[in-house]
This record gives C-alpha cells, sequence and structure tokens, in this order.
C-alpha cells in the first residue's frame, strides 16, 4: 500500500517548487514585494514540514526524497531572497540603473540538465531542462540523447529547447528510444554550450524503473512575427541603393566610421574605396565582395599589410536611417567562402560601443556552415571600451523550422528595437530576445563583409560576396 503522507508532501512541494520558480522571473510577472514575500513563507513552511516527514520516514528511500525536496526548495528560497533584497531596494529608490547606462547586463542563466527515470518499456523520453533563474534575453540549449547501458536511442540525435523571456524556467524536450528494460538506461547531455546562458553540469542517465512517471512540460510562448515598428523612412533595392566613399543624405559609406581596417578583431580586410571594384550591381541585387588583393594595401606606420579587399556599407552619415526606437531588415543572400565575415549590425551614432548584431558569419571558425549557422549578439559599453557581451553563437536555421539555404537563397533579416526589447528575427520569425539595456541611444544600419584570413591564404573557394537584394529602415521616435 502507498504511503500518502509522501504522495501529499510530494504534490506540496511539486505546487510550492512551480510557485517560486514563477516568482524568480518577477521582472516577466511584475510581481510586488508582499507577493515575493508571502512565497518566501509558502516555500519555508514547505520546506519545514517536509523536514518533520523526514524524520519520522521509515526507509532510505524516503528519507532521501525528503532530503531532495528540503533542499531544491531551499535553493528556491535563496533566490527568492536575493529578489526580495532588489525589490525592497527598488521600493527605497535605490536600486539605481541595473544596465549602469549600457555598460552592464544582468548575469546569465544557467541550464542544467539531471538524471530521471521513465517507464519500463519507455518508447519515447522527455528530458527536462531547467534555467537556474529568469532570463532577461532567450536561451537556447541544446541536448544529445544517444545510446546507454542496454537502451537505446532511436536515433542518437540533437535538439534544442528555446526560454524566451518570461517563460517557465523548466522545459522538455522529446526523443524516441528503445530497449528500455528495468534497469536499462539510456544518456543524455548538453552538447553545446546554450545560446544567451551558461552551461552547468555533464552527462546523466535517463533510467527504466517500474512505476516510473515522465510526462512533457508544456508553456511558454509562440515565436513572435515580424511586423515593422514605425514608419518607412529608408528603401532601397540592390538596384536603387546609393553609396559613395563618404556618404551622405540617402548615400550609404563605403568605409567604417573610425576608417577602412579593423585591427581591433583581427581583420585582414581593407574596406575598399568604390573605385577598388568591392561593388558590383546584378540582375539579383548588388554585390559586396570580397577577395584577395593584387597588391596588399598598406596602413599606418610602421606599415600593416591588408591583402584583402572587404567591403561595407555604413548608414552613419545618411541620416534616413538612424532611429531611436524602430526596425531594420535586409533581404541578402550570404558568402560562403572560408574565412569571410559577413555580418548585419547596428551602431550607436555616438560611438563604439554600444552594437547589436543581428547576423554574423564566422567563416573563420571551423564549426561554422555558412547554409544554416545563425548568431546575434549584445555589446555593451562606452568610449571605445567593451564591458559586456550576452552572444548567441550555435543556433541554426533548423532550430526555428527554416531553410538551411542563406548562401543559395535570399532571406530575411530583421530587428525591432523597443524601449524594453531588442527582437532578431529570420524569414519573419523571432530568433532572439534581448532585454534593451541601451535605453535612448540612436541607431544606424551597417552592411559588410569582412576578411579575417591569414595573409599567405589564397582566399578564392566558394564565393566572398553578399548579395543585398533590399535594405528598410522604419522610424518610431
Amino acid at each position: 500500500m502507498k504511503d500518502t503522507r509522501w504522495i501529499s508532501i510530494g504534490r506540496a512541494g511539486a505546487v510550492v517548487w512551480v510557485l517560486c520558480l514563477a516568482a524568480a522571473g518577477v521582472r516577466a510577472q511584475s510581481i510586488t514585494l508582499d507577493e515575493a514575500k508571502a512565497l518566501h513563507d509558502d516555500a519555508t513552511a514547505a520546506r519545514e514540514a517536509i523536514e518533520r516527514v523526514g524524520q519520522t520516514a521509515t526507509t532510505a528511500a524516503q528519507r532521501k526524497d525528503a532530503g531532495d525536496a528540503k533542499a531544491a526548495i531551499g535553493r528556491v528560497t535563496e533566490r527568492l531572497d536575493g529578489w526580495i533584497k532588489q525589490l525592497e531596494a527598488e521600493e527605497a529608490g535605490n536600486a539605481g540603473d541595473v544596465y549602469a547606462g549600457g555598460t552592464k547586463y544582468p548575469a546569465a542563466a544557467r541550464v542544467r540538465i539531471e538524471p530521471f527515470s521513465v517507464p519500463v518499456d519507455a518508447t519515447v523520453v522527455h528530458v527536462p531542462v531547467t534555467l537556474d533563474m529568469a532570463s532577461v534575453n532567450t536561451v537556447i540549449a541544446y541536448i544529445r540523447v544517444f545510446d546507454g547501458d542496454g537502451g537505446r536511442a532511436a536515433p542518437d540525435t540533437q535538439k534544442s529547447v528555446i526560454f524566451r523571456p518570461g517563460d517557465p524556467l523548466t522545459k522538455t524536450v522529446r526523443f524516441h528510444v528503445r530497449n528500455m528494460s528495468a534497469g536499462n538506461d539510456v544518456r543524455a547531455v548538453q552538447y553545446e554550450v546554450a545560446d544567451g546562458a551558461d552551461t552547468e553540469g555533464g552527462g546523466i542517465r535517463i533510467t527504466a524503473e517500474a512505476g516510473a512517471v515522465n510526462e512533457p512540460i508544456e508553456g511558454g510562448r509562440a515565436p513572435m512575427h515580424f511586423e515593422p515598428h514605425g514608419e518607412l523612412t529608408y528603401s532601397a533595392t540592390g538596384a536603387t541603393i546609393r553609396y559613395d566613399d563618404q556618404g551622405g543624405p540617402g548615400v550609404f559609406a563605403t568605409g567604417l566610421p573610425h576608417g577602412r581596417t579593423q585591427v581591433g578583431n583581427g581583420e585582414t580586410g581593407y574596406y575598399g574605396t568604390v573605385d577598388m571594384g568591392g561593388f558590383k550591381p546584378t540582375d539579383d541585387g548588388l554585390m559586396l565582395m570580397s577577395r584577395r588583393l593584387d597588391e596588399p594595401v598598406m596602413v599606418g606606420s610602421p606599415a600593416t599589410a591588408y591583402p584583402f579587399l572587404a567591403t561595407v556599407l555604413s548608414g552613419r552619415h545618411t541620416p534616413e536611417t538612424y532611429f531611436k526606437y524602430g526596425s531594420v531588415e535586409w533581404v541578402v543572400k550570404m558568402p560562403n567562402r572560408k574565412d569571410s565575415w559577413p555580418a548585419l549590425w547596428l551602431m550607436a551614432v555616438g560611438g563604439w560601443p554600444p552594437e547589436i548584431d543581428v547576423y554574423e558569419g564566422f567563416g573563420y571558425n571551423g564549426s561554422w556552415r555558412f547554409a544554416s549557422s545563425l548568431s546575434s549578439n549584445l555589446h555593451g559599453g562606452t568610449n571605445g571600451r567593451r564591458t559586456f557581451t550576452r552572444p548567441a553563437m550555435r543556433m541554426s536555421m533548423q532550430n526555428f523550422g527554416l531553410d538551411p539555404t542563406l548562401d543559395t537563397a535570399f532571406h530575411t533579416f530583421a530587428a525591432t528595437v523597443e524601449p524594453e526589447w531588442i527582437t532578431i528575427f529570420v524569414d519573419g520569425v523571432e530568433t532572439m530576445r534581448y532585454a534593451n539595456p541601451f535605453a535612448g541611444q540612436t541607431w544606424f544600419p551597417l552592411t559588410n563583409v569582412a576578411v579575417k584570413a591569414p595573409v599567405e591564404s589564397a582566399y578564392e573557394d566558394g564565393t566572398g560576396a553578399m548579395t543585398v537584394r533590399s535594405i528598410k529602415v522604419w522610424r518610431a521616435e
């Protein structure tokens, strides 16, 4: 006969656990200080009740369950303590600017998976994936399930689970398995560091056990779809984009705001002037080309050689592309040449940082796949000094149900900047969202193909050109 005391405690603990996790996302839920304190009291009462029941437990398994439940609620109570302190400080008017004028960003959440059991003969496992706290940005975790002791993955595969700001802190990802007789197991691991977060812990066992329950955990919102924010202030096709070496009203510049080289991040390409032939109008759009130069460009004293041509369209002197809050959209086809570094990004009119990377193609990274890989990032800081980043660079088109054809077909990239949020879209689908630490900044777009190839490289495989079909900017403010 089952011990009903443990069923009741288990259910009560689960309820408190969910409530406490919700409290950890106070920003998303706008919880009050009194509500946070009430939840803290409930969690404390549950912990004390579980401790009392544990003292009267009659088996080692029951004592272990009570200890685990007590420890789990204790961790959440500690998290609530932190939120209560912050809410008390805010109520007293002492919290200050959490972003410190765009130079700080809240700590990244940590992603974990823990061992669990499934019913005997299970053919599907639902792997719980948990954030240790609410995240101010989208988090994408990557889970692999593979063969274990007797159990078999069907097949050995990797999947992603997406946590958008405000989502529950635990979700499950579904895998097929076989040979899950009693005592058999399969293994799981986070096979990549999570995008937008840190990863903790190692691999786990998923064990078949009589009476085990393993159900999916539902929740979270669907991705948003892109809708421009504001009034259209700039729109051009590949055939109508205007550019020259200085830039101006309605005209993009062919250099970066600070010049034609990027020393700080190891680029070996020189951002060429129009007469160097880096821009080529075609029936498909305007090609921004990169290639090896016949003779390197020598820059500085002592001179540094730049053996490759890079290209950029900068809106720094193009007021029609400025916006504080609004949207920008590019329709482009990416290059696929090794060591090319295409990017779509926003920079503040007042200087770098800050920076919003809508897309970067890290062609100098051996794991990068131009057809499918995606990335985005925030760079914070001031006066030329970066003080934080929050990257997402392991995601792919497939994570969002999109075709992995970035280098063979045109795709649409967009970003919307609002006072509280920065949201990135690919082909109209939300891929990343960040709490906006740069409120009040005015932005302009840049479109470029950088080069980060060794100086001795032939730099000739594949295509080194990004083709731009259109660029649009909407301004709300």
